[in-house]
């Protein structure tokens, strides 16, 4: 890539989830809209009803949040 590449305007996002903002006024970081919460990615959770997925749909439902413009995932635990 050359290095004027680097400063051209981005392309348009592929959704609406891709237009991220700023997390706050004091945050260098931009985010999606949506958050996707990552409690039911995994099995840790499903002997409390909490659901549970495979390893390789929870690659699955990822993939297809960051290919949808998604990068904001809450991993708390609680």
């Amino acid at each position: 890539m050359p290095l004027i590449d680097l400063w051209s305007p981005a392309g348009a996002p592929p959704t609406k989830l891709g237009r991220h903002r700023r997390l706050s006024d004091k945050a260098g970081i931009h985010v999606s809209p949506i958050c996707l919460g990552g409690m039911s990615i995994g099995d840790k959770w499903a002997e409390f009803g909490m659901g549970a997925m495979d390893k390789a749909s929870s690659f699955k439902l990822l993939d297809a949040f960051y290919d949808a413009g998604g990068n904001f995932i809450d991993t708390a635990n609680n």
